[in-house]
């Protein structure tokens, strides 16, 4: 278990958390004083990347408890569901921006307050720094619970952006730029949600992350003194490490115990050089004449 990795993935859940709460609170203030409904709303969309940032806390934290009869794989995976349900909180956001956007376009607003531009502002770098922040530790420890509440706070930049538009042209007296903007930002806000979702669920699918992935693992095992052929490489995704299996020929006249060591060489050899893999299955088979006509004469 890597606890470096654990640790830094609790700590960016924690920095999210503690992040939105304060920002939550903060616009929620300054909408209720200046009258800006949408800052109002985007102090609730805050309070909910609170919620989104705990479940990505609580899907680090339970895919770290070891493996155990009932899960004898461990409990990677719960990264990925944690990612699946930020992407689908995502898409919910998305219908109900684009909800309150309609309303306004043929409500329109009263002039808000100046004070809500100040509050957009210290959003804007707070939710700047939580989506810098948060990506650079999604990429450093691979996870994908992280990167799904990055993509959520980049998001949350372009929402304060077009609230921000939404205020200026109020206090132009433009009262319908604000619900047109938001609603282009909605799109944005779907599209997002589906490419996480999809991410997510080829993950939890088992999907192989990568073609050159296998092709790494092949050429690692071939460096093994021993292997003469490396064939049915089968990489099965687990949230953010992978189970790797393998078919590897030997000389069919070595003796077993030789064998044996030619295999953990290569379980070695891979997962000290491949730290997203979490464990490879070495299956022996001895390089006998029914495997040079399978796989040499395919080569020939």
């Amino acid at each position: 278990m890597d606890v470096e990795r654990y640790k830094a993935g609790e700590r960016a859940s924690l920095v999210g958390i503690f992040g939105n709460l304060s920002l939550a609170a903060m616009k929620f203030v300054a909408g209720v004083y200046s009258g800006s409904m949408a800052l109002v709303a985007d102090a609730l969309d805050s309070f909910s990347d609170v919620l989104s940032s705990l479940i990505t806390w609580i899907g680090i934290k339970i895919s770290y408890k070891p493996a155990d009869e009932s899960h004898p794989y461990g409990h990677y995976d719960a990264e990925a569901i944690a990612g699946l349900i930020v992407s689908l909180m995502l898409a919910l956001l998305a219908y109900e921006f684009a909800k309150h956007a309609v309303v306004r376009l043929f409500h329109a607003p009263e002039q808000v307050k100046l004070v809500a531009l100040l509050a957009v502002g210290v959003n804007l770098m707070g939710k700047a720094f939580l989506a810098g922040y948060t990506k650079k530790v999604a990429e450093k420890i691979n996870s994908p619970a992280l990167a799904a509440s990055a993509a959520n706070f980049r998001v949350d930049i372009y929402t304060s952006l077009a609230i921000l538009a939404g205020i200026g042209a109020s206090r132009l007296g433009l009262y319908a730029l604000d619900p047109l903007v938001a609603l282009g930002i909605t799109l944005l806000i779907f599209k997002v949600a589906v490419d996480i979702s999809w991410r997510n669920i080829q993950r939890l699918m088992g999907t192989v992350p990568s073609p050159e992935m296998v092709e790494e693992i092949k050429r690692l095992t071939r460096e093994v003194e021993g292997v003469i052929d490396v064939h049915r490489v089968r990489v099965h995704a687990m949230g953010a490490y992978n189970k790797v299996d393998l078919h590897v020929c030997v000389d069919e006249n070595i003796p077993l115990k030789k064998a044996h060591e030619i295999a953990h060489e290569v379980q070695v050899k891979i997962t000290e050089n491949m730290p997203e893999v979490a464990s490879a299955l070495v299956h022996v088979e001895p390089f006998d004449e029914h495997h040079r006509r399978m796989h040499f004469s395919k080569k020939e």
